[in-house]
């Protein structure tokens, strides 16, 4: 299968395939932040650059721009190896990104958010390049929009919402347990808060840091985490996370 992330191409080629109709970028945007005693920092960014990738191939006539695999996530630093960009400084990479790929003759930016903490920043880079770039069609998709296929998985599985959680639960474990198994330490998967994520507490953790809200950083439950619920194989493609 031809290779469709422009990182991995010549200029050359890239030109050709615009020319041929590929006018269609996605990327995603992804953080390097702690997800509990038994998953990778890296959990958000490869998410954002697997999903990405499989959009774009759904999507046809698409190529893929490298993943941005640092974001906000200022309230996880109190987590030993989370690495935080300040808001505005996310907001001027993104903004970054859009200005170049659309100089090369992009039609549609697509923007694939796997962290919460990233969804203020590329929402107002957006609004600021879409007055510079009027005839450019720029949408996101933040994976926090998929309640519906969450409660659907809780139900086929028999989770709850909160055992599945927002953050390193059920879903995020499983998710990883499919696509990078040797980066999870199953010994040490580990239940964390399994209430649903209010308003309150969503602004308890980001004014005072996600360890006031848990002591190992889970929300959700991730001892029942499987490989095959990170997968939907009759759908055949990786289910999201919120």
């Amino acid at each position: 299968m031809d290779t469709i992330r422009i990182d991995e191409m010549n200029w050359v080629d890239i030109k050709e395939k615009i020319e041929r109709g590929y006018t269609t970028v996605i990327f995603g945007v992804g953080s390097t932040e702690q997800h509990g005693p038994s998953l990778p920092e890296q959990t958000d960014a490869l998410q954002a650059d697997r999903f990405a990738n499989l959009i774009a191939r759904e999507l046809g006539k698409a190529l893929q721009a490298p993943t941005i695999s640092v974001g906000f996530s200022e309230y996880h630093l109190n987590f030993p190896g989370t690495i935080s960009l300040r808001e505005s400084i996310l907001t001027a990479v993104v903004e970054d990104y859009i200005s170049s790929l659309a100089g090369h003759g992009f039609k549609n930016i697509v923007i694939y958010v796997s962290h919460g903490g990233n969804e203020e920043s590329v929402k107002k880079a957006i609004a600021n390049m879409q007055n510079k770039f009027p005839h450019i069609k720029m949408i996101y998709y933040y994976t926090q929009d998929i309640y519906p296929a969450i409660r659907a998985m809780g139900q086929k599985y028999g989770l709850t919402v909160g055992e599945i959680g927002s953050h390193a639960g059920d879903m995020e474990a499983s998710i990883m347990l499919y696509l990078a198994p040797e980066l999870v330490k199953k010994e040490r998967l580990v239940k964390g808060l399994t209430k649903v994520i209010t308003p309150r507490l969503r602004k308890k953790f980001r004014a005072e840091g996600f360890n006031a809200i848990t002591e190992n950083d889970v929300v959700g439950d991730q001892t029942k985490a499987l490989a095959e619920k990170g997968f939907d194989r009759k759908r055949k493609e990786v289910i999201g996370h919120q």
